[in-house]
């Protein structure tokens, strides 16, 4: 089986988020899947959705509640794990993600690598491992989770340093950064409401892409190009 993961605590995202991207998975994923959303917070996630009730640490908020999905307590061995960030648009065909290195933990090469030569370093927004692997992530964490917090950014540098070993990178024209890598970021004006672009426009989005990656600002709501909102819906 094929678990597909999302991870939504707090505010900053709606569970609209978490609806429109279980979508895009039921259009881009043709092998037989689950979808599970990890969260503190149910209310207007779509009943298709198996909803995972996170953990309430007093000293945790955020990014730092996504180790939990490594967690050895979920699903079965033999499943293929696949997570998404819930800023991701999907918009095309997701089974080569599935197939791929299907024995390792593969992630996205950080979008850093756009201004940085020889950059090497995970990008926890899109993630597949093999099911009860990679527990120490969350194993780790929990035991030692105020040091872990202190020392690392975030939990995408916790999880790289766990896992850089053996961990693998998806090719890196599957994942690409919307406003660096198909937009020009020169399109990018500062607003009061933060960064916008400037104009609409409807960019070709390369035939070996399939996940557009929004991380920073604009959040994908605030973008009005057709080929965001023809697909995040």
């Amino acid at each position: 089986m094929i678990n597909v993961l999302c991870v939504k605590h707090g505010t900053k995202y709606s569970h609209e988020y978490v609806n429109r991207l279980y979508n895009a998975i039921n259009r881009h994923l043709t092998a037989d899947h689950r979808f599970y959303c990890f969260t503190d917070d149910s209310t207007g996630i779509t009943s298709g959705i198996r909803t995972m009730t996170l953990p309430d640490y007093n000293d945790m908020s955020g990014w730092w509640y996504k180790p939990y999905i490594f967690s050895p307590d979920h699903f079965s061995a033999g499943d293929i794990n696949l997570y998404f960030d819930l800023d991701m648009v999907i918009v095309n065909d997701l089974d080569h993600f599935v197939k791929y290195e299907s024995n390792r933990f593969v992630g996205l090469q950080d979008l850093a690598r756009v201004f940085r030569r020889n950059w090497v370093k995970l990008g926890s927004a899109v993630m597949k491992w093999p099911a009860k692997t990679q527990t120490h992530v969350w194993t780790d964490f929990e035991t030692n989770r105020k040091s872990i917090m202190n020392k690392f950014r975030g939990d995408q540098d916790w999880i790289w340093h766990a896992c850089r070993e053996n961990l693998r990178f998806f090719p890196e024209p599957w994942i690409q950064s919307y406003k660096w890598q198909i937009r020009d970021r020169k399109d990018l004006e500062k607003t009061r409401d933060g960064l916008r672009f400037s104009t609409v426009k409807n960019p070709t989005i390369p035939i070996d892409t399939s996940v557009l990656a929004f991380h920073g600002e604009p959040d994908i709501h605030d973008v009005k190009d057709p080929v965001i909102v023809n697909n995040w819906c």
